[in-house]
């Protein structure tokens, strides 16, 4: 028998009244949660509607600044004008001048009495008469010299007829301009030998003026005029070097950017803003002129590729092994989207005013209302992964709506439109060599794995370019007023549109000048990856303001002096530059196939596909005798630009075969780099000692760029300065504009040995002769 007290309730359970008031409690407590999470609620879409209302502020701002811009820049173009007319007036006025003045003849031919006159009173006395009064003064001469002398006046008057019919000296500055623009500068200055008159002309302002908005005429950031009609000249000169070193494969400039402690993976160049991001989890942004680190943002995740709308001031970025993109406002660098779309990692992303794509691991393609966060269309599942998405506005079609331009690692090319939620052309790459036998030949394995697919992708306008390991592509599509055309079948282009059965916001049949962006995918995916050149966007019709590019929308505190190519600072294109990148391309027909270039067996690379310029690099292995280079290669027209502007005389050689008069070019050839980066090739562990155009310090344990430590990952082109991303997180700018490195003039071989031959028989011959008594 035990003496426990037995109750009816158990141990275990609360006493009723204590249970009431915990729930009470509780109950209180989630009323208070509300409470705040709906104030939080409120707080955050009042934060984000004013963040939209000080970025559309801003947008306004941006658009009255560069219209003042415009404004200002047209003005100063047209106070240069005025001083070519005036400097025109006064170098005709001059000349007139020396032609007039009161000088009585008999005078000037007294001089001082002693036989003696002064030549130029002669002259001028003799110019200010009237014709008939020389005919008359010239017999009078001819009347009074002797018999003998007759023989001699004749053939001195021959000798001044045929000195003197001079066409190009004795015309206006006008029609002497527009026949020496028309010549090369080789050509102009051998013409600059003829005469003094020809000198004058060719060395006139306006030549070098005309020279100068032609050789830029394909930068993103044109040209800034002089303060004198007198320093385009040396202005060209600058210009004309910086494209000798891009030619030769001469950077001038290095310097290293430290930050990163993984595979920088993305870069992404915007004039003078770099935005890097990388394996550590991390985003930077760099001032390449100064390399300073502006900005560090933690993402928590792997990046795999990044793009950036100015005029928004927004990016959007993607990772590697997570299927959403996030946005972020580039001022505040608060998260502003969260899109999900996706089943794997993101490979490419492209951003515009309206629309973003992004393109997955998946194979999918999603575009995006990214002010409102809501999903547009799913283009369906594609053969292949994409290396890179381009946006491009509409054409003037029936939809008006921007288009999406994608490239896949087979070769395939498809065009979709975001408005009428379907895929418009398809075509391959293989296939451009059509009804050419030799061109099919040498494009019948692009495409095709494992040693043949893309490798990188860029656009700009009217002009694209595609490259494998082996073969560069530079293709621009017809330009043209876009017709409607019907959607192509049979290709696995299914969409998936989502609840809302049209855009957020209208489509815009006339959309704004910056209307056009490209990305490629990053390294992530695969090793031998490669980002998307640094492109602004631009439309694809031509504006109907003469600065209406976006490229002007740069730094306006990166202010610069027009001495030197590097000095260049935002203006708008002027009238008379020459910018084929703004007309509308017809992309419902296959483009044309424009230059092939050979490469040795790259692996990654960057484009600028307004220069058609490409800079690409080996696979730095750690595998004894490696090939660890980088090359450059710039494709330009024949019919716009000789190879003697470029180098002086010197044409590039090629091994490939010449296609007299076809319209694939296989002639351009491909420079590796030399200049600072072969300085800089290899160094001892610990040597400090200085490098000539080396600009900052060198990272902790270099030891060379051309190690397996410093392969690169990812590469970024821009019209003064190439920028490689390391795998070990190392970020090094290379600028082609200065004087350090000068081109090495390698004389031929087997000239020197037919001029040492020479040498050896005019010895031996000057031995075989007996001496001469």
């Amino acid at each position: 028998m035990t003496l426990d007290m037995v109750t009816d309730v158990g141990e275990g359970e609360v006493d009723e009244d204590f249970q009431a008031a915990l729930d009470q409690t509780k109950l209180t407590h989630l009323r208070t949660l509300t409470h705040y999470k709906r104030l939080l609620e409120q707080a955050q879409g009042s934060s984000a509607s004013q963040l939209h209302a000080l970025q559309a502020e801003l947008r306004i701002l941006r658009v009255t600044l560069e219209d003042e811009r415009v404004v200002a820049r047209r003005g100063e173009l047209e106070r240069d004008r005025l001083r070519m007319l005036e400097l025109k007036k006064t170098s005709s006025s001059s000349a007139l001048h020396e032609t007039e003045g009161d000088v009585d003849l008999a005078s000037a031919l007294r001089g001082s009495g002693r036989g003696r006159f002064v030549e130029s009173e002669v002259r001028k006395a003799v110019r200010s008469l009237k014709l008939p009064d020389r005919m008359r003064l010239i017999s009078i001469i001819l009347e009074s010299c002797m018999p003998g002398d007759i023989r001699l006046q004749i053939l001195l008057l021959e000798k001044y007829l045929k000195s003197t019919f001079d066409i190009v000296g004795n015309l206006s500055s006008d029609l002497t301009f527009a026949i020496l623009h028309h010549l090369n500068i080789p050509d102009l200055l051998t013409c600059a030998l003829v005469s003094k008159k020809w000198q004058e002309a060719v060395h006139h302002p306006s030549i070098w003026r005309f020279h100068c908005l032609r050789l830029t005429s394909t930068d993103p950031v044109p040209i800034r005029p002089p303060s004198s009609p007198e320093g385009w000249e040396p202005l060209y000169r600058s210009l004309h070097h910086r494209e000798s070193n891009f030619h030769h494969g001469l950077p001038q400039h290095l310097r290293f950017l430290n930050g990163h402690t993984n595979f920088c993976t993305t870069l992404l160049l915007r004039g003078k803003r770099l935005i890097s991001g990388s394996y550590d989890e991390t985003i930077r942004f760099w001032d390449i002129d100064t390399g300073e680190q502006k900005k560090c943002l933690h993402v928590k995740k792997p990046v795999s590729c990044v793009d950036f709308l100015l005029d928004e001031e927004v990016f959007v970025v993607g990772f590697h092994d997570v299927g959403r993109v996030h946005l972020f406002s580039s001022l505040t660098f608060n998260p502003l989207q969260q899109l999900a779309g996706h089943l794997n990692g993101i490979r490419a992303v492209a951003l515009s005013s309206k629309n973003l794509v992004s393109a997955g691991a998946d194979k999918a393609l999603v575009c995006w209302d990214w002010r409102a966060g809501t999903k547009i269309v799913r283009f369906g599942q594609q053969t292949t992964i994409n290396i890179g998405v381009q946006i491009i506005a509409g054409g003037g079609g029936e939809d008006g709506s921007e288009r999406v331009v994608s490239v896949t690692i087979d070769g395939m090319v498809r065009v979709f439109s975001i408005g009428r939620r379907e895929m418009i052309s398809q075509f391959k790459l293989s296939d451009l060599g059509a009804g050419d036998p030799m061109l099919s030949a040498r494009l019948a394995n692009v495409g095709r794995a494992p040693d043949n697919m893309l490798q990188w992708f860029a656009a700009k306008g009217t002009q694209m370019t595609c490259a494998t390991k082996s073969v560069i592509l530079h293709l621009q599509w017809t330009e043209g007023v876009e017709t409607s055309a019907t959607p192509a079948h049979g290709s696995n282009g299914n969409t998936e549109p989502n609840s809302p059965a049209t855009p957020n916001e209208p489509t815009n049949a006339n959309p704004p000048p910056s209307a056009s962006r490209t990305r490629t995918m990053s390294t992530l995916g695969r090793s031998t990856s490669a980002l998307s050149t640094p492109m602004r966007r631009t439309s694809l019709k031509i504006s109907t303001t003469a600065g209406g590019s976006a490229a002007a929308k740069g730094r306006p505190s990166l202010t610069r002096t027009p001495g030197t190519p590097g000095h260049l600072s935002p203006s708008p294109l002027t009238p008379n530059s020459t910018f084929r990148y703004g007309r509308a391309a017809i992309l419902t027909a296959p483009p044309k196939l424009v230059a092939v270039v050979d490469t040795p067996d790259v692996a990654v690379g960057a484009v600028d596909p307004r220069k058609r310029r490409v800079v690409t690099a080996t696979r730095f292995s750690s595998r004894a005798g490696a090939d660890r280079r980088i090359f450059i290669s710039t494709h330009a027209d024949k019919s716009c630009v000789s190879s003697d502007e470029i180098d002086g005389g010197d044409a590039g050689q090629s091994d490939s075969p010449t296609r007299a008069g076809g319209p694939v070019d296989f002639d351009t050839s491909i420079t590796s780099l030399s200049g600072v980066w072969s300085a800089l090739a290899s160094r001892e562990p610990g040597d400090t000692s200085p490098v000539r155009g080396l600009k900052g310090g060198f990272p902790a344990k270099f030891q060379g760029l051309a190690t397996p430590g410093m392969n690169p990952m990812s590469m970024q082109l821009s019209h003064e300065e190439v920028v490689v991303g390391c795998a070990d997180g190392t970020i090094y700018v290379m600028s082609f504009v200065g004087y350090e490195y000068q081109r090495e003039i390698r004389r031929n071989v087997e000239e020197d040995d037919e001029r040492d031959e020479e040498v050896d028989d005019e010895n031996h011959v000057e031995d075989a002769e007996p001496p001469v008594e």
